[in-house]
């Protein structure tokens, strides 16, 4: 049985929203606790990547905050600093961003990560592809959902030291990805807001609060 360290990817300066999106109330509940809630389901642990610093507001979820080596590199400096500190080889992501990242999606993910590897007729990696990410109903790669091998942290690591902190191009430096289709995904409940809904601006939150089963 494989198991899993949960991630979840802080830390970004939140510009365009004016303030941290992981506190950020949806349904009486900060972001940051409804992401740890739904990796708590999947995931023996949960890590908080939470960039430069330490952060006393994240403190009551009582979760391992993890800052990052390569301090204001991005996500990328993110989850290679919070793969270097996970128990397990195998990790479920899920940023602040995507505040309806759900089990529910990502057990969707493992099951066509699976699927993909028995039906491969090739086993390569033991375990499959190294990295699983989603891919929106508009075809729009969300690199921060999904799941995520510590193999690959070298190649991690090797962007971030050229200075190149472009999510995309670390995807494609990477000789195994599996783009997971969400078109192929049926919630239990019908109405439930998208687990790739991206929320960077009031804008944003708005839209996400009214979406709010």
């Amino acid at each position: 049985m494989t198991h899993y360290s949960g991630i979840i990817l802080t830390g970004g300066a939140s510009r365009r929203m004016g303030t941290d999106k992981a506190l950020l109330e949806l349904g009486g509940r900060p972001v940051i606790a409804r992401l740890a809630g739904e990796l708590s389901q999947l995931a023996e642990c949960t890590v908080i990547a939470s960039g430069p610093r330490q952060r006393r507001e994240y403190s009551s979820l009582g979760l391992l905050q993890v800052t990052d080596v390569y301090p204001g590199c991005g996500p990328l400096a993110g989850l290679h600093a919070a793969l270097s500190h996970t128990q397990h080889d195998w990790n479920l992501v899920a940023a602040c961003d995507l505040p309806f990242a759900s089990a529910e999606f990502l057990r969707y993910m493992l099951t066509a990560h699976a699927e993909a590897h028995m039906g491969s007729g090739n086993p390569g990696q033991p375990g499959g592809a190294d990295v699983a990410v989603a891919v929106s109903r508009e075809g729009r790669v969300q690199p921060l959902l999904g799941l995520y091998h510590k193999r690959v942290l070298p190649v991690l690591e090797a962007a971030l030291d050229a200075g190149n902190y472009r999510f995309m191009d670390c995807l494609n430096k990477l000789d195994d990805v599996l783009y997971v289709q969400e078109s192929g995904f049926t919630p239990a409940v019908p109405a439930a807001p998208s687990p790739v809904f991206n929320m960077n601006t009031p804008e944003d939150y708005a839209a996400a609060t009214a979406m709010v089963l």
